[in-house]
């Protein structure tokens, strides 16, 4: 957990939609919080309650205000429209020792230190934090010291491999470390999918080799002991079956190149929608 001169620090979570809910099971099963000091809430309050039937002494606040109040370090995890007005409510109920973190990619630093009056930072999480592994991207707003950086990485590092990502690159790193399990999920289903209608495989057997491979891969990569081109190298054997599948799979060659413009396009779209946003704050 994260200590602040000798003293424990409340954790706040606004939202708790998909992502909301998964950082409070990963912060309590991590021990990165102990539940009595994780406070959460959400529009619909049935939501927040749910996280609490699961983890009973974690704390249901009401209304943002109150959270803001009382929380030292502050996850907003709303969709990217209700974010100004967000900012705005909770303004008045931040101190310049308080922490700020969004956990969206298309609100800017800029934007987000423009109505927090303490320090921000923006810190992605992914799906795979889950299970305490996986990495998160982290870019920081101004007044962080060395120190402030390290400590917050460490405690990140708890439930995730912290990354640094500049605003230019959190796009593209989001959609690998964000968006790629779901993604990486889809291309797994479709091969699944396909050994079932082609083969005497049923789809469940399917499913659960395939669930084993990518364990077993990813467990390779943690280990260093292939990276992807060498573990195609170790794979690939000359004549052999492999081969022949992967000619068939450099037909899509250019579907990333596609996928990444659209994503891309996407948040070019939402930074537009926030400015407008922003700029037309009361």
């Amino acid at each position: 957990m994260i200590v602040v001169g000798g003293i424990p620090m409340d954790i706040g979570i606004i939202g708790t939609g998909n992502m909301g809910t998964m950082l409070a099971e990963t912060l309590v099963t991590s021990r990165a919080v102990p539940e009595e000091r994780l406070f959460v809430t959400n529009r619909n309050l049935q939501k927040a309650e749910r996280i609490r039937q699961a983890y009973t002494s974690i704390n249901v606040t009401p209304d943002v205000s109150r959270l803001a109040r009382r929380c030292d370090l502050i996850f907003i995890c709303v969709r990217p429209p209700q974010f100004p007005a967000l900012l705005q409510t909770i303004q008045p109920f931040l101190q310049a020792n308080d922490t700020v973190v969004s956990i969206t990619s298309p609100v800017t630093l800029e934007q987000l230190q423009s109505l927090a009056p303490c320090k921000t930072v923006r810190a992605v999480p992914s799906i795979t934090n889950r299970s305490h592994t996986g990495a998160s991207l982290i870019t920081y707003g101004n007044g962080w010291s060395t120190i402030e950086q390290e400590d917050f990485e460490s405690w990140m590092g708890q439930f995730s491999v912290p990354q640094i990502v500049s605003e230019e690159t959190i796009r593209a790193s989001s959609d690998i470390v964000s968006c790629g399990p779901a993604f990486f999920g889809f291309l797994l289903e479709e091969m699944t999918s396909a050994a079932a209608r082609k083969t005497e495989l049923t789809e469940k057997q399917a499913e659960r080799l395939a669930e084993e491979m990518i364990i077993g891969m990813g467990t390779l990569f943690s280990k260093r002991l292939y990276n992807l081109q060498t573990l195609q190298e170790k794979v690939k054997v000359p004549g052999g079956v492999t081969g022949i599948g992967l000619e068939v799979l450099k037909q899509t060659e250019g579907v990333f190149d596609e996928l990444f413009t659209a994503t891309h396009e996407k948040f070019a779209e939402d930074q537009r929608m926030l400015k407008d946003k922003f700029d037309h704050l009361d």
